[in-house]
């Protein structure tokens, strides 16, 4: 037994609240010594505490932002993501800083502004930047000598799409696209955005422990202690770590349904149970799509943040190594089928095609 107790956690040092007391003690000519100033500053931000709280378009934009950047980190195919809207910035011309810098794996770099957009009407989701604020990005972008995209999710759908807003640009100076124009446009797959197909169904079976008593009533409940957990495509059980590491998200998030518990039998005798998904309307031709690679994710961080229609926390975890390994993915060993398309980015002359990867 190890009576050591385990080491402390640094303590996190509070810069961010501190930078918010300074400039409202400036604000309001008070020294940082005062010892009224903790108590002043409470009062003052609790009722624009609330108001934020309140305000479901700071909401659920604030969401996005993080959503993107979890989706990011999920998808793999960077080097470096920072947010690019923090702190001072000091320019000759007025100019607005977008939520993010990317550095994508080639080096190239990507200045990154996230809207969130849900119309309506399902099938005519569109969007729109005035011309004013438009300028504003692209001022800061050329300062920079950085590209600027928009990252657009269309939350009813549950898609992300990234696009160059040149292409998109009015006589006017002001930004419109719909869903489907910025779908053919978009330039994810530069993220490690793919289309995620394999072989149905995807099995996951709870057997019940042999040395425990194990049975099924009448009315179909099932009474056992879990002895072994298996996941199989088809027929064939996964024992590959990555095949059943992919295996248990596509299941658990992607977009076939998942139908279960459902017992499971042996010669007449209850062994275990079993969830089993499958496409809502299969295909002949074997292969079946089970989404994309950021929709999957998106599913996953909403179940952390998202209680019906309500945001209940902004933040949620990234999963680094879901989608990693599909960048070297032995296809020719794994007992998972897979096939991948990657989110082509378009040029002028065409629009965004899925390129078969393997």
């Amino acid at each position: 037994m190890n009576d050591q107790s385990p080491p402390e956690q640094p303590k996190t040092k509070a810069f961010d609240l501190l930078a918010s007391v300074a400039a409202f003690a400036r604000k309001h000519a008070i020294p940082l010594n005062d010892p009224l100033l903790v108590e002043r500053f409470i009062a003052d931000a609790a009722p624009k505490l609330k108001e934020a709280l309140a305000d479901r378009t700071l909401i659920y934009g604030s969401r996005t932002e993080r959503l993107f950047e979890a989706t990011v980190l999920s998808l793999g195919r960077f080097r470096l993501l920072k947010i690019e809207d923090v702190g001072r910035v000091h320019a000759a011309e007025t100019c607005r800083a977008p939520d993010f810098r990317v550095v994508l794996d080639d080096g190239e770099q990507w200045l990154v502004e996230v809207k969130n957009v849900r119309s309506k009407e399902p099938f005519k989701q569109k969007t729109q930047m005035s011309a004013a604020y438009l300028a504003s990005l692209q001022t800061y972008a050329e300062m920079v000598g950085t590209p600027l995209k928009l990252a657009i999710f269309w939350s009813l759908w549950n898609i992300w799409t990234v696009i160059s807003p040149d292409r998109f640009r009015r006589p006017n100076g002001c930004l419109r696209v719909t869903m489907k124009d910025a779908v053919l446009a978009n330039e994810s797959g530069r993220l490690g955005e793919v289309i995620i197909m394999t072989k149905p169904p995807l099995r996951l079976v709870l057997g019940a422990a042999t040395d425990m008593p194990h049975s099924l009533s009448p009315e179909g409940l099932a009474n056992f202690i879990v002895g072994s957990a298996k996941l199989y495509s088809g027929a064939v059980e996964l024992t590959d770590l990555k095949d059943r590491k992919l295996a248990a998200v596509l299941l658990m998030h992607g977009e076939w349904s998942t139908h279960g518990p459902l017992a499971v039998t042996d010669g007449g005798e209850f062994v275990g149970v079993e969830f089993v998904a499958t496409p809502e309307e299969p295909s002949d031709q074997g292969w079946e799509g089970i989404g994309l690679a950021s929709r999957i994710f998106s599913r996953f961080f909403a179940k952390q943040t998202v209680d019906g229609d309500q945001v209940i926390q902004l933040h949620g975890e990234a999963a680094p190594e879901w989608f990693a390994p599909l960048s070297d993915w032995d296809f020719k060993n794994s007992k998972l089928p897979l096939l991948l398309g990657r989110v082509q980015a378009p040029t002028p002359a065409d629009g965004g095609l899925a390129e078969p990867v393997d």
